[in-house]
């Protein structure tokens, strides 16, 4: 069965709507991009999109990857981090090489951070005291409770280590009383896992990384990874033929992609009350 994140992420910004109705706030989210990357600018557009249609005002500030426009961009954080107008602020990744990625993160006030990417938040969210969840988890949390899946006792595959989507939820699935194997680039025979694996979750960004051997029937498959092979979007998993074998999974696009997008948006309500 299909995953519609699309149709999750509408339900979930209509609750969002409500809230936002019944504060009579007016919140304002800013992105800070770096950079002229494609799959980037899209992603901030849709961003864009969505804040807009349930009332919130949304800005981007654009700079080029140039290494002299990095004390602009530290700059303008500042400003942002103090403007009272501003209730949110994410600093769209990656940044250029040679940038101190955490430095310019750490600029992100807490009350602000809707990415939870702050040393900070981070620190919060793995000693399990945040008020928010990063919006990768959250959007996964939003897929578990649509469909009533429990992860207590369940073993679930984790390809991909990094501080988006594979860290943060390979921590909160142990809060959940799942046991989590970590799969990055230097793990032997990854297929040992993840045919193991009642849940499979990926993102890595690397198109058909995860083929139909490496997935037992019946098995949940969730994928944040997407790249492009020629002029198709495509996610970390081979999707025709794994979706065959799976109970649930997500398409690339429609899948996980809008339920981040409202784990941001339902970030921003939180951190406004």
């Amino acid at each position: 069965m299909n995953i519609d994140g699309t149709t999750i992420a509408n339900k979930v910004l209509g609750q969002v709507t409500e809230e936002i109705r019944n504060s009579g706030k007016e919140l304002h989210l800013v992105a800070v991009v770096v950079g002229d990357d494609p799959g980037l600018k899209k992603f901030v557009e849709l961003k864009k999109k969505a804040a807009e249609s349930i009332g919130i005002q949304f800005s981007a500030y654009k700079f080029d990857g140039d290494a002299e426009k990095q004390k602009e961009v530290v700059a303008t954080l500042k400003f942002l981090a103090d403007d009272p107008s501003v209730n949110g602020i994410l600093i769209e990744l990656s940044l250029p090489p040679g940038w101190d990625t955490q430095k310019i993160l750490d600029l992100v006030p807490d009350a602000k951070d809707v990415d939870v990417l702050s040393s900070l938040a981070q620190k919060d969210f793995y000693n399990n005291t945040a008020k928010i969840l990063p919006p990768a988890v959250g959007a996964l949390k939003m897929v578990i409770d649509e469909h009533k899946v429990s992860l207590k006792g369940k073993r679930v595959a984790v390809f991909g280590q990094g501080m988006l989507v594979g860290k943060p939820i390979a921590h909160w699935l142990k809060q959940q009383g799942a046991t989590v194997d970590r799969i990055d680039e230097n793990t032997p025979n990854p297929e040992r896992y993840s045919l193991n694996a009642d849940v499979i979750i990926s993102g890595v960004g690397k198109p058909g990384l995860i083929r139909e051997d490496m997935v037992k029937g019946d098995a949940i498959l969730i994928d944040y990874g997407f790249g492009k092979k020629g002029s198709k979007m495509l996610g970390d998993v081979n999707f025709e033929a794994v979706s065959k074998k799976a109970s649930l999974i997500t398409p690339v696009p429609g899948g996980m992609g809008p339920l981040v997008i409202a784990a941001v948006l339902q970030n921003l309500v939180e951190l406004g009350k």
